[in-house]
C-alpha cells in the first residue's frame, strides 16, 4: 500500500500504514500512539506468525520490528516477507535491546532494513527514522 497525503494539510504530511511486531506490551502500545499522533495508520502484533499474515493480505508500507521475539526473530520474520512478498516486501525499521551494528550484521544478508534503533529511543529519534524510512527509495 502506498503512502497516502492528507487532503486540506498546508503542508503535504504523508499517512504511511505501519505495522509493529513487538513481543513487549508496553514497547508495542507506545510506538503503536507514537506512530498514530504522527499522522500513520497504525497497528500491532507480538506474534510474528500474525504479522506474516496481516502483510500477505496487506502489506505495510513500513514495519516496525523487534529484532528479539520468541517463535520467530525480526530477522526471520524480515527473511520470510522477503522470499513470500518480493517487491511488496514493507520498509522495515528494527528496534532492540541489542546494538544496532549487531541487529545490522544479521539482517543486511537478507536485504536493506530503512534503519535499525536501540531500545530505549526518544520519541524524536523514532518521527526521524520513521520519516527517513518513509522517504528511502529502498
Amino acid at each position: 500500500m502506498a503512502p497516502r497525503v492528507r487532503a486540506g494539510e498546508s503542508k503535504a504530511k504523508t499517512v504511511a500504514h505501519v505495522l509493529i511486531v513487538d513481543d513487549t506490551d508496553i514497547v508495542r502500545k507506545a510506538l503503536e500512539l507514537a506512530l498514530r499522533r504522527m499522522g500513520h495508520a497504525a497497528i500491532s502484533t507480538c506474534d510474528a506468525q500474525e504479522a506474516l499474515e496481516l502483510a500477505e493480505r496487506q502489506p505495510p508500507d513500513l514495519a516496525v520490528l523487534d529484532y528479539r521475539m520468541p517463535k520467530m526473530s525480526g530477522a526471520a520474520l524480515f527473511r520470510r516477507w522477503r522470499g513470500t512478498l518480493g517487491d511488496r516486501c514493507p520498509k522495515v525499521l528494527f528496534v532492540s535491546a541489542t546494538s544496532p551494528e549487531e541487529v545490522a550484521r544479521e539482517v543486511e544478508p537478507i536485504g536493506h532494513a530503512a534503519g535499525y534503533m536501540k531500545k530505549p529511543f526518544a520519541l524524536d529519534d523514532l518521527t526521524r527514522m520513521v520519516d527517513e524510512a518513509l522517504q528511502s527509495k529502498h
